[in-house]
């Protein structure tokens, strides 16, 4: 299977080069070294929310394997949504699909489903930004749905029996949070929600972002997310940045909110 990028030009450039001066524009380490075992990256266009990805991911040692989890914003396709094969285009090159990890995943419960990615940008925007900082990455595709707390710690209970013994995957969440309401709002429910991912609570997130109506999009993954890394005993939580389209737009009316979070 191929997965064409569908974005290219629209939420970062389609020429190489330009990627790379954006990307080394923002570098914050040359030598990153700290090994992490889950990371929290936005994914709006690169000229809103790229720096902070771009910061964040420069801080890690980034290792072969990603686990690549983010929104379904499309309404298309299954509640949990593997892409099971393959490569998926970027402007540096292809990347290529982890067939094994894919399969084992599929076997456990999740289903395999290209369609679900077919269109979806939340997980397209961070390839080119993986590929530039480790050519040789595979990753595997998911998407989530809004699912209850129970079907987050079964999905968190089927990645945790995977990778549980394997010290060389990074799990990726992409996740804006809150959208289009004014800065002091925005910057109060991002502020909440962070917290609850800093405290370490995967449940605590998921109740506050219903409770305060907080539109993070990739909550269920981050939820996921969490769940995992706390059963594989990591909890040093790390907040990198958290800024708005504001500062790109100029605009406080309207905002969405960024963060960049490492737990290693």
């Amino acid at each position: 299977m191929y997965r064409d990028a569908a974005v290219k030009g629209m939420f970062y450039p389609s020429d190489p080069d330009e990627i790379k001066r954006f990307v080394e524009s923002y570098k914050v380490n040359n030598d990153a070294n700290e090994a992490a075992k889950m990371v929290i990256l936005p994914h709006a266009g690169y000229v809103f929310s790229g720096a902070t990805a771009v910061k964040t991911l420069s801080e890690i040692r980034l290792p072969e394997n990603i686990i690549l989890m983010g929104p379904n914003h499309t309404g298309i396709g299954k509640n949990v949504a593997v892409y099971p094969s393959g490569k998926w285009e970027t402007p540096f090159g292809d990347v290529a699909i982890n067939d094994e990890l894919s399969a084992r995943f599929i076997e456990q419960g999740f289903e395999s489903d290209k369609t679900a990615h077919a269109r979806e940008h939340s997980l397209e925007v961070q390839m080119p930004l993986l590929k530039y900082f480790r050519e040789d990455v595979n990753v595997v595709p998911i998407t989530f749905k809004m699912i209850d707390y129970e079907a987050c710690k079964y999905a968190a209970r089927v990645i945790f029996e995977t990778i549980k013994d394997r010290d060389d995957i990074l799990l990726l969440i992409s996740s804006d949070f809150n959208h289009f309401e004014n800065l002091d709002v925005t910057n109060d429910k991002d502020s909440a929600a962070i917290s609850k991912i800093m405290e370490m609570e995967p449940e605590g997130l998921l109740e506050v972002v219903i409770k305060k109506d907080i539109s993070m999009c990739g909550v269920i993954p981050a939820v996921v997310g969490m769940l995992v890394v706390k059963k594989l005993g990591f909890s040093n939580v790390r907040l990198v940045e958290h800024t708005t389209s504001a500062e790109a737009s100029g605009d406080t009316s309207k905002v969405v909110g960024y963060a960049g979070i490492i737990i290693s």
